[in-house]
């Protein structure tokens, strides 16, 4: 747990915040789900504590960093390394906000508090991460963080009843500022 600034915290998740952050989840179904996979097969307060145990656990066997942004107070959403790759020095990145907190740089400085630590407590050299090419709100947060489109992955992930390409895009511990 850390704060990043006087509104934002990141934090692990603990079982007993599930239901704020199911909620949270419920809220922005609508908001996330054209982007977001795993959002349809988190249907019910049980799943997502699953959800919380897998992750958590995943933390401890450091393949992946998951933790829950807490703004003023309130659960807003999601920073995540996941995918660590020890012996490549490397990681990929995801991140959301729900629904009502969009628009005040909450994921901005989130992902930038995650990248701090990625670079300089995990000693990571590289991040990427793939967004839709259709999701302009988050290709846009990471150019604003530095990230370079390398390509497109072609059909990479089914979401709703379709494959959607993705933009797969990267930043160099040297390149973050």
């Amino acid at each position: 747990m850390w704060n990043i600034d006087d509104e934002i915290m990141l934090k692990q998740a603990e079982l007993k915040e599930s239901d704020s952050i199911f909620l949270l989840l419920e809220h922005s179904r609508h908001h996330l789900s054209p982007w977001i996979g795993w959002v349809d097969y988190t249907q019910t307060r049980s799943e997502m504590k699953q959800f919380i145990k897998t992750v958590n656990n995943k933390m401890k066997e450091q393949t992946d960093v998951v933790l829950f942004i807490w703004y003023r107070g309130h659960v807003a959403g999601s920073v995540a390394l996941y995918d660590v790759k020890w012996h490549n020095q490397s990681g990929m990145l995801g991140y959301w906000v729900g629904s009502g907190f969009e628009g005040h740089g909450i994921a901005q400085r989130a992902v930038r508090g995650m990248l701090t630590y990625a670079y300089y407590t995990l000693m990571l050299n590289r991040v990427e991460l793939r967004a839709a090419v259709e999701n302009e709100k988050s290709i846009k947060l990471a150019r604003r963080l530095g990230f370079q489109a390398e390509g497109i992955v072609r059909q990479a992930e089914w979401i709703r009843g379709s494959c959607r390409d993705q933009v797969q895009m990267s930043l160099m511990k040297s390149e973050f500022h």
